[in-house]
């Protein structure tokens, strides 16, 4: 490779840089989890079972969390709503994780309740 290759590179890439948000380097080499496009039919589906997620007391989801092992601190003042928000949280952050719970889901018994992880069988999906 010669200098004047590596000058319209270099080019190339102050054109890039230039074009996106001005952000920090450390920034930069974080690329975003890229989000797969919702369907719109889907929502009523999701919002109910979510609604019905939301009706689990805190000690099944306690349960849940003891059995997937998920590292979730749970405080004696959180609600179960607090905790469902954690969990989805722990889940969108680690889908290595998400994968390895539906396929725990799916091929092991549990303590937790059968319909709590029904709701988690269709919602990982």
């Amino acid at each position: 490779m010669k200098t004047h290759d590596i000058a319209k590179i270099l080019n190339t890439l102050a054109q890039a840089l230039r074009k996106a948000p001005n952000q920090t380097l450390d920034e930069l080499s974080e690329p975003k989890p890229a989000r797969a496009p919702v369907d719109a039919k889907d929502v009523p589906m999701a919002l109910s079972t979510l609604l019905a997620l939301s009706e689990f007391d805190k000690s099944q989801w306690q349960q849940f969390i003891t059995d997937f092992r998920l590292p979730i601190e749970v405080r004696p003042r959180d609600a179960s709503r607090d905790i469902l928000g954690k969990i989805l949280t722990y889940l969108e952050k680690n889908p290595a994780a998400r994968k390895s719970m539906s396929n725990a889901a799916r091929h092991s018994p549990s303590d937790t309740s059968p319909e709590l992880m029904r709701a988690l069988q269709f919602l990982l999906k």
